[in-house]
């Protein structure tokens, strides 16, 4: 089955409303649960607010791919995601989630055919080696607006917090893809789309084939979420508490995966007392969260094309 501009879009938002919904998601946003400075109501907010330029992107993907790449914005697409959520919702829900669905999004749109998973880690890699320094500028002023760590650490020669940044990335022609190339030494999303989708392609996406309509969404999503935080230790939770704490955290998670079976009363109980201990200390697998939602886009897309939902 065909896929249109719209569909993918639609499949994007309710990825990101099926991971911000899921109970009890451990040490994120759900829907028992608030953060201090943000609510479940605040994602939900966030999830319609992407639509627009998931549809954006989609539409340019199928429309430039392959012959005028350039032309695609992925930049700008990410950008306009946290600028509409940004005039409904003061603190940064989206834009890991932005970074990876943009991506996918435009390369969703640009193959659109059945064997559209097969080809989208080489055909996203195309896409952003493609963009140009107008790409990287607008990432830049993304995370600047979401106000967002991720491509100012020490290692990075382009700190997002440098006025002069968006002049040098534009002097020495800096595209979306170098300027993630940077970054992907220690943060996650930026090597995550550098190299093929890894996580979500080898962990998030399978979990979703093989548990889809044996149970429900929001075990699905659970699992998936799961078997990213005990496979890969959470970007967000090393950058505040360090590398041992976020292994740690995948060390329990991974525990709670092997020893409890999906869709129990052993695993509810478990991934609550997973979900307290992750609160009390502040650890939020924010990143954790990001690879799920894309997953559920990447999963939920290969189900359209196979079934029509």
């Amino acid at each position: 089955m065909m896929l249109t501009s719209q569909d993918i879009a639609k499949l994007g938002e309710i990825a990101t409303l099926l991971e911000v919904s899921a109970y009890p998601k451990p040490g994120n946003v759900h829907r028992t649960q608030d953060f201090e400075d943000m609510t479940y109501e605040d994602f939900l907010i966030s999830s319609a607010s992407i639509r627009e330029n998931l549809y954006i992107a989609a539409y340019n993907g199928s429309k430039y791919y392959p012959n005028m790449l350039n032309a695609i914005n992925i930049g700008e697409c990410i950008l306009g995601c946290i600028k509409e959520t940004n005039n409904l919702v003061k603190t940064n829900t989206n834009l890991g989630i932005s970074m990876l669905l943009v991506p996918i999004a435009a390369t969703f749109g640009a193959l659109s055919e059945e064997d559209s998973i097969k080809n989208l880690p080489k055909a996203i890699d195309t896409i952003l080696k493609n963009t140009e320094s107008d790409d990287a500028i607008a990432l830049v002023k993304a995370i600047v607006l979401a106000n967002a760590g991720g491509m100012d650490n020490k290692t990075s020669e382009y700190d997002v917090n440098n006025k002069n940044t968006l002049d040098d990335i534009r002097k020495n022609h800096i595209n979306m893809h170098k300027l993630l190339e940077m970054s992907s030494k220690y943060d996650k999303i930026s090597y995550e789309l550098i190299n093929g989708l890894p996580v979500i392609l080898s962990q998030g996406y399978p979990v979703f084939k093989k548990y889809d309509e044996k149970y429900s969404r929001n075990d699905v999503t659970l699992e998936i979420y799961l078997t990213i935080l005990a496979n890969t230790p959470d970007t967000l939770i090393n950058r505040k508490y360090g590398e041992k704490v976020a292994e740690d955290v995948s060390k329990r998670a991974n525990i709670i995966l092997n020893e409890t079976e999906i869709g129990t009363k052993e695993r509810l109980s478990e991934l609550k007392s997973f979900d307290i201990f992750l609160r009390n200390n502040k650890y939020n697998p924010g990143t954790t969260a990001d690879f799920t939602a894309a997953s559920l886009f990447v999963g939920l897309v290969d189900k359209y094309l196979e079934t029509g939902i």
